[in-house]
């Protein structure tokens, strides 16, 4: 399909769903937001109203992907005991916080996991949303799409996010299940036929590959030659920023943590403990591999994350101090996460029950969010230059 063809089909989202273009300009918002941080440009009440709340609503996962901080080989979740494996977020909590954060200016949501499908109320969950018209996107491992395939169109659901890790060969070990990765393209086949027989160009299918020291560069090119042709997603997204810890940086973390809230040992972050510091080849063949898929033309959209040049690819992996010119991290002021208990944190990649900032199970989600211990993350934040010692390597930061 020629480039005008993808930009006519993304445009007919637009027209069908003006919130269409979240994939493109969302990043927008974080990178005002950065700006006015670095100039500490803040309103009297020391932050913003959410523009995007992040929900975590089952632990449970049908996957144990090598790289998850959850469930992956260094994964946190299996320290977690059998009752809190079960519980899940409740639905009339959700629209609660919903209803009181709406009038303000919510605009969108990622529904997460574990495995987001497993979540028994998840398609009552994505009609409430859609009720309050946002943008809804939920985050999946794809293998249980086909089951939920129509009813899942039927809500209204905008885009879908599935994460793969290669070809066939490449994300069956990644994810370590010899049937991951015919069951991601059965449900991403049910979901267009679905699209195509209600006439409909959303949700849109949007598939992320993340290069680590588990999957080999080859297997990207490999993966869009398996997808070419197919008509089975709308946007590829290549990263080449995995999340990982240098143990020296997470401890440093741990004592920052201590001074202003009286933590002791936090765990979160060891689900990504790594140093990829003996990376430097892969990298460089890494940044080849991105080259050449810039070259060629797919009936999707291919796009690299980080927008750095690719001469810089190699230090993403090898020097976990750069920063990228990233200088403040946004979630803490725009971007809330609920996990399965109510928790709610301000960041939503490493959170740990002892910086909760509060529980939307016993106070309404404002005076959490306007509350001390959020003030106190933000001072935190701020007294330490804009990040902390495990953000560098954050998707957050490296994508917006």
């Amino acid at each position: 399909m020629s480039k005008v063809g993808l930009y006519w089909r993304l445009l007919q989202g637009v027209v069908e769903n003006p919130r269409y273009y979240y994939f493109v300009l969302r990043r927008s918002a974080y990178d005002k937001t950065a700006r006015r941080l670095a100039q500490n440009d803040l309103p009297e009440n020391g932050t913003f109203y959410p523009v995007k709340l992040d929900l975590h609503v089952i632990y449970g996962c049908n996957l144990r992907c090598k790289m998850c901080g959850q469930w992956g080989d260094t994964g946190t979740y299996f320290n977690y005991d059998t009752a809190k494996l079960k519980r899940e977020l409740k639905l009339e909590v959700i629209e609660g916080v919903v209803q009181e954060l709406v009038p303000h200016g919510l605009r969108y949501v990622d529904i997460e996991g574990g495995e987001t499908f497993l979540y028994p109320q998840i398609i009552e969950l994505l009609r409430m949303l859609k009720r309050h018209r946002l943008f809804v996107k939920p985050v999946t491992n794809g293998t249980l799409l086909k089951k939920y395939a129509g009813e899942l169109i039927d809500t209204g659901v905008d885009a879908i996010h599935i994460s793969v890790d290669g070809d066939k060969e490449a994300h069956n070990f990644v994810r370590q299940a010899e049937w991951a990765f015919d069951k991601t393209l059965e449900g991403l086949e049910a979901i267009i036929v679905e699209r195509e027989r209600r006439n409909r160009h959303t949700p849109l299918i949007h598939v992320s590959f993340t290069m680590t020291r588990h999957n080999k560069s080859s297997s990207a090119l490999k993966l869009c030659e398996e997808l070419a042709g197919k008509g089975l997603l709308d946007v590829l997204t290549i990263k080449s920023n995995p999340i990982w810890v240098p143990t020296a940086k997470g401890e440093a973390y741990n004592k920052v943590a201590a001074q202003y809230f009286g933590t002791n040992g936090l765990t979160s972050w060891t689900g990504f403990a790594e140093d990829y510091g003996d990376f430097e080849e892969e990298a460089k063949e890494i940044a080849q591999t991105i080259r050449r898929l810039k070259t060629k033309d797919y009936d999707f959209f291919v796009h690299h994350l980080p927008s750095i040049p690719l001469t810089e690819i190699p230090k993403l992996y090898t020097d976990y101090n750069w920063n990228l010119g990233r200088t403040h991290c946004s979630v803490p002021y725009l971007e809330p996460t609920i996990d399965v208990d109510g928790h709610v944190y301000a960041c939503n990649l490493f959170m740990d029950e002892p910086l909760s900032m509060g529980n939307v199970n016993e106070q309404p989600f404002l005076d959490i969010w306007f509350g001390d211990r959020y003030q106190t993350f933000r001072r935190m934040l701020s007294e330490q230059g804009g990040l902390l010692p495990i953000c560098n390597r954050c998707c957050q930061l490296t994508e917006h």
